[in-house]
């Protein structure tokens, strides 16, 4: 048997100089660093799969991988569904960053954490936000994927958006700095342990550089917005100690300034109206589309705790009036100028790996790097709502308050737009090191092994500005002319935006602070031998490790939010945990776990080729399983097999049955209860309505009442997490062929096509009911019950007047719902994975190539809880009066705007001596997301993206090691689909149209 060590330079290093007509996939001159920096795998790795793309065929039949093995070779490998983004393939996508690339990826679901912030358009501190974006294969959620950095864990991002919604950050990546990006589409969890339900994702970063170095200047810039990007990175290699010793430093810098809201027309107002033809257009002047928030005030005066009145300033007299706030009169918050849709950033990356052969059979090697990224954006001006944990009073001697309302007790404030406070600023500050140190080599006995210490942290700082209720309210009830005045109206001249008789809001507009921290401590020792036995059909090889990681999270909110500085409203009484406008309370949460695991992995060969079995040209097992200890959440173990059957030298067929599962997210585990606040639909005042004749339909019902009223009363929800919630757990399986047929002359080049079905079931799935308000209508209409999660306030007059004819006895106010974690009813998600390469090199018109990446998700069916399933039966049958669509266990894909059932991308890349051509074209199927007027669910079309770049290289002259790129993304200018309310949907699609760029480079 010959050994070899892994890592050698003789047999790893990358080749990095310019070539002729073959394509590159090496080409440093575009390495972007990180903190992702190159790992014990890379190496390896990175010289299998650089010797095919150096020769004219890369067959897939004969691939090693390490990703989803740790036995180096072995015909059990092909087994496993593992897709290879290759350089040539990212740099097709045009990414400037993670998020960009994966959402061209067809593996990959949605980007529910991103950049914008998904709470109020990302005006909440509450969820993630600044340099992010979460990696979702499969659409299964980005809790369910593992990313690994060239075959090691790295640290999830410190904040997550709430419960057990914890991401890797994408935007972390280096798209430039990227040697391959590996995908193995298989669960893996009986490999790498938690997360890996989904897949894995594995960077390999380039390493072992040769001595010399090489720059990158990049320019881009959205055709009609404010984006540009510009980056300068570059990388330099050197060897030491007779090439025994290697230091590599990559580097990289960028700056991209914001996009604007008033960059498209569908951010540039809150005002769109939708057609018939499922379009939309612009509508500032409507009725529909706007918040309830408004400078015009809304405001209710108290006597003896009772609501005496309601009123608003007219913006045509100036003048106190009687009565709700009219629609027209409805702030236009998207519409101020200056809002980003999506933040500016300024980013920053260094790193250096080693590597020293000390003897013929032990080498040491290591990795420092670290990333920082500071973002800035503005949001709307602050608003303040009403609620039990948002409570404005005004004292009537306030110097302000109208003559009017001096006789009331107090007079509260609510939904009011302060918009004389202008825009606010947003700021985030992310950073992420990593250190690794590591030794290597082979015994005499043939063993290859490893160790490695690894240390990696996360941190983001999150400050923002807005409103101090306690100092608000000493502002607004100064009794001279110092105090602040909300009776002033807004612009008469522009209704719904902007005041034309400002007030100092500096006395109560400050910052609040969130930071996150998460941390990755890990020591493994893996041996593997792939020859630990021989038997008839060839070596048995065989892997083991144990690993040990240590895992913290912790989440310091501003003391405004987090309790400790709580607000006591001076008339009410009530308590307010957070002292911070339009902020729920949230508590700081801090946890840490500790984990104990080991793998051992066969690789069995049951038929080989010498063998001549008719059809069987071989026929390969993988057993594998994990055991893995949990501080908090127990042990569980998990077993998992993998066959390939090689049935000629053209036809691979391949499956794999395994189990998985997945430990509860830290800041889940060690949240005490949170309390939020929000408008709540109360169904069963809805259904006694409608029961007695008062109002017509259950939509007709919720339409009659604004937000703040015992309909849609402001809920303070209280999420907790129980004691006896156990990891979820996971079956799961895949099955799939490989055509690559070798009977074709070369002249038609190489082909590969390959097809893979999967089956993923989550069999207790952790979540909270999400309908106890509905549970609540269905045992009160139903059963004569009620739900004890949904709290009332005592019953009034008003409640009583409300129920009486319905038959049913009054209820009061909604006050507050629990909301609880628990394992609930299986999830279940399929689909198909298609792909598709063809290469013809070396012809006299240059060397080509088609790539086609196809993937299909057929189901994801959350089987619902028998209390959802009981409201389901009772609006069916008619019980119940109320409209509450997707409360069956019905497949999910293509509804509510999140996962479509297609998605895909092509590539052809063309190259000819010193040129390169490529063009992609990402598609995006089709989903519902809303309703036309009918009900009918309103169809948000697909998309189609393309991408186009033209590279030049010199290789002689003064100009040698030169190259030039200019290329563009989104080619033909085309706007996001929007849904029935003429939003586009921020999870799938972006807001900026055509981003052209410009890159030149120097190697040397």
């Amino acid at each position: 048997m010959s050994r070899t060590l892994r890592s050698q330079p003789t047999a790893t290093r990358p080749h990095h100089a310019l070539h002729g007509p073959r394509p590159r996939r090496g080409r440093l001159a575009f390495a972007l660093c990180t903190l992702l920096a190159p790992a014990a795998y890379a190496a390896e790795e990175t010289g299998a799969v650089a010797g095919q793309s150096q020769g004219s065929n890369a067959r897939l039949l004969d691939k090693v991988s390490v990703l989803g093995s740790q036995i180096a070779g072995g015909g059990a490998q092909a087994a496993l569904p593992v897709v290879a983004v290759d350089r040539e393939q990212i740099d097709a996508t045009g990414a400037t960053n993670g998020n960009e690339l994966f959402r061209s990826l067809p593996q990959f679901g949605d980007v529910a954490v991103s950049e914008k912030g998904t709470t109020n358009a990302g005006r909440n501190s509450n969820v993630a936000r600044g340099d992010v974006g979460s990696i979702n294969l499969r659409n299964l959620g980005a809790k369910y994927t593992l990313l690994l950095i060239n075959g090691r864990r790295t640290v999830q991002h410190p904040i997550s958006n709430s419960g057990d919604d914890t991401t890797y950050n994408a935007n972390a990546i280096p798209t430039f700095g990227l040697e391959r990006v590996n995908l193995l589409l298989d669960g893996a969890a009986s490999i790498y342990g938690s997360d890996a339900v989904a897949g894995v994702v594995d960077l390999v970063t380039p390493s072992n550089l040769p001595n010399g170095g090489g720059i990158k200047l990049n320019y881009g810039k959205v055709a009609d917005g404010h984006r540009e990007d510009i980056s300068l990175d570059g990388y330099f290699g050197s060897d030491f100690a007779q090439g025994r010793g290697n230091i590599s430093v990559l580097y990289g810098v960028s700056k991209r300034t914001a996009q604007r809201n008033s960059d498209a027309w569908f951010t540039a107002t809150d005002g769109r109206r939708p057609l018939g033809d499922g379009t939309s257009v612009p509508d500032p002047d409507g009725t529909s589309g706007f918040s309830t928030r408004t400078p015009w005030g809304h405001f209710d005066t108290y006597a003896g705790s009772r609501r005496t009145g309601s009123w608003h300033v007219d913006p045509a007299s100036g003048a106190l009036v009687s009565g709700a706030v009219p629609t027209r009169y409805h702030y236009d918050s998207a519409a101020e100028p200056g809002i980003t849709s999506a933040p500016s950033i300024n980013k920053g990356n260094v790193f250096a790996s080693g590597r020293f052969d000390a003897t013929d059979t032990l080498q040491l090697f290591g990795e420092l790097g670290y990333y920082r990224a500071t973002s800035e954006s503005w949001v709307s001006s602050e608003s303040g709502f009403g609620g039990d944990g948002f409570l404005l009073h005004i004292r009537p001697d306030a110097y302000w308050v109208p003559d009017a309302l001096r006789g009331a007790e107090a007079i509260r404030l609510l939904n009011y737009q302060f918009a004389d406070s202008g825009i606010r600023r947003v700021k985030l500050d992310n950073d992420q090191s990593r250190v690794l140190l590591g030794v290597r080599g082979w015994t005499d006995g043939g063993w290859n092994w490893e160790s490695a210490l690894l240390y990696s942290r996360a941190r983001s700082t999150d400050t923002q500005q807005g409103g101090l209720t306690d100092a608000f309210v000493t502002a607004v009830n100064r009794t001279d002319a110092g105090a602040y005045n909300p009776f002033s109206g807004g612009d008469p001249a522009s209704i719904r935006l902007g005041d034309a008789t400002p007030y100092d809001t500096s006395a109560f507009i400050g910052e609040a602070t969130r930071e996150g921290t998460t941390e990755l401590a890990l020591w493994d020792f893996r041996i593997n031998r792939s020859d630990l036995f021989t038997w008839y059909a060839g070596d048995i090889g065989l892997a083991a490790g144990v690993e040990y990681r240590y895992e913290s999270r912790e989440d310091d909110r501003d003391e405004n939010i987090d309790g400790s500085r709580p607000y006591t409203d001076w008339y009410t009484g009530t308590v307010a945990a957070s002292n911070f406008f339009t902020h729920s309370p949230r508590p700081d949460v801090r946890g840490s776990r500790n984990v104990k695991s080991a793998l051992i992995e066969l690789a069995v060969p049951l038929v080989s080729p010498a063998q001549g079995i008719p059809l069987v040209q071989s026929l390969d097992l993988q057993l594998a399983g994990r055991w893995e200890d949990y501080s908090d959440a127990g042990k569980v173990a998990k077993p998992k097999l993998a066959a390939a059957w090689k049935v000629n030298d053209s036809l691979l067929l391949r499956g794999s049955v395994s189990g998985g599962f997945r430990a509860p997210g830290l800041e889940l585990v060690n949240s005490p209860p949170t309390y939020g606040f929000g408008f709540n639909n109360d169904a069963i005042r809805c259904h006694a309505l409608i029961t007695k004749g008062a109002q017509t339909d259950y939509s007709a019902c919720l339409n009659a009442y604004s937000s703040g009223s015992s309909v849609k009363p402001s809920v303070s929800a209280v999420t907790s997490y129980g004691d006896d919630v156990k990891p979820e757990t996971t079956r799961q399986s895949s099955w799939g062929a490989v055509f690559e047929p070798q009977f074709l002359p070369d002249s038609l080049g190489s082909i590969s096509l390959s097809v893979d079905a999967w089956r993923v079931q989550v069999e207790n799935p952790i979540n909270t009911l999400g309908e106890e308000l509905l549970y609540d209508a269905y045992l009160r209409v139903v059963e004569g019950s009620s739900n004890p999660n949904v709290v009332r306030a005592a019953v009034t007059a008003e409640d009583t007047a409300l129920f009486a004819g319905s038959g049913l006895a009054p209820a009061g106010v909604v006050t507050h719902v629990y909301n609880r974690y628990q394992n609930r009813r299986p999830l279940t998600a399929s689909g198909v994975d298609y792909n598709f390469t063809w290469r013809l090199r070396e012809t006299a018109w240059g060397n080509f190539a088609f790539l086609l990446s196809v993937s299909q998700l057929k189901e994801y069916t959350q089987q619902k809880p028998a209390e959802v399933q009981q409201v389901a039966a009772a609006i069916a049958n008619g019980q119940l009066n109320i409209i509450a669509p997707d409360l069956g266990a019905a497949n999910e894909v293509g509804i509510n705007g999140a996962k479509p059932e297609w998605r895909a991308s092509a590539t052809l890349i063309w190259n000819l001596q010193d040129w390169t051509v490529r063009l992609r074209d990402d598609y995006i199927d089709s989903v519902t997301a809303g309703a036309y007027s009918d009900r009918t669910p309103f169809v948000v079309g697909s998309t189609q993206r393309w991408a186009l770049s033209v590279k030049k290289d010199f290789n002689r002259g003064r100009l040698k090691g030169t190259a030039v790129e200019v290329g563009a993304r989104n080619l033909f200018n085309e706007e996001p689909p929007l849904n029935a309310t003429g939003s586009y949907l921020s999870a799938l699609h972006e807001t900026y149209g055509r981003y052209v760029h410009l890159g030149i480079s120097k190697n040397w």
